[in-house]
């Protein structure tokens, strides 16, 4: 079947083989994707490169954290993306974009205030889980909105941490 995955607003052409690969925009990936822990840890091997990785799925929208850096990516089906074409709608690139805890942890730092002006991709919080501190980055540019947290907070899987319009 074939997807359309959008990261960072850039677009993906992706299609599942069979045999564990996966082609990306015309170049084919070796992939063995498993579930962890049950819920939302996963370990993925990438042409022999090992990663953790932390979901959070909210409809056609991924919360990832992997390598340390949080990409928000939104997947359509053939079927999906063509509907949205049709009724002048694309993925979600501009409106509000919100930081999320993709596990619960305790937040380290925070690295905007409410009005500052973000780029894509700008780190906006540090936050402790698993003994490993992460880099949560904004998924697109726009102005800071909402800060809800503080150095020293812990915080649950899912919580909004940022809202970046």
């Amino acid at each position: 079947m074939k997807y359309t995955a959008i990261i960072n607003d850039q677009t993906y052409e992706i299609e599942v083989g069979s045999d564990n690969t996966v082609i990306v925009d015309g170049k084919t990936y070796k992939v063995d994707l498993r579930l962890v822990d049950g819920n939302a840890q996963y370990s993925l091997l990438l042409d022999n490169n090992s990663w953790e990785a932390l979901v959070d799925r909210n409809g056609d929208e991924y919360r990832i954290l992997i390598g340390g850096e949080l990409n928000v990516v939104v997947v359509q089906d053939e079927r999906t993306r063509k509907m949205a074409k049709v009724e002048g709608k694309q993925a979600a690139s501009s409106g509000e974009a919100i930081i999320k805890a993709p596990m619960p942890g305790l937040v380290r730092g925070v690295n905007v205030k409410v009005g500052d002006t973000v780029t894509a991709r700008q780190g906006v919080v540090i936050l402790e889980a698993m003994k490993m501190e992460n880099e949560l980055r904004t998924p697109r540019a726009g102005v800071v909105r909402e800060v809800r947290v503080k150095a020293g907070d812990a915080v649950e899987q899912g919580q909004v941490l940022v809202v970046v319009k």
